[in-house]
């Protein structure tokens, strides 16, 4: 189920929330859906690797491997670029 965003809806949520859900990713909680999508950039400024964080959500969440992976993406296209092409790498953007 899809909840409405509100009318002062940051157009990088409402994107976030529109292209997940254009992958049948369900979307129950809004609000917890963009916290989790910013934990994965803070998660990723700690140098945790993202098969680990997919791993973390598949266990989390109602999302299968293949939809956690792509939410992790989402995650990085949308709120912390700087690691876009380095999914594997434990190393910070800067390095």
């Amino acid at each position: 189920m899809l909840f409405m965003a509100p009318a002062s809806a940051d157009t990088t949520d409402d994107a976030v929330i529109s292209t997940l859900a254009n992958q049948g990713i369900v979307i129950t909680d809004r609000d917890t859906t963009i916290a989790t999508a910013h934990q994965v950039c803070d998660s990723l400024d700690k140098h945790t690797k993202s098969a680990v964080l997919a791993v973390r959500l598949v266990r989390d969440t109602d999302l299968s491997l293949s939809q956690s992976s792509y939410f992790i993406g989402v995650a990085m296209s949308a709120y912390c670029p700087q690691y876009k092409g380095r999914t594997g790498s434990t190393q910070s953007p800067g390095a």
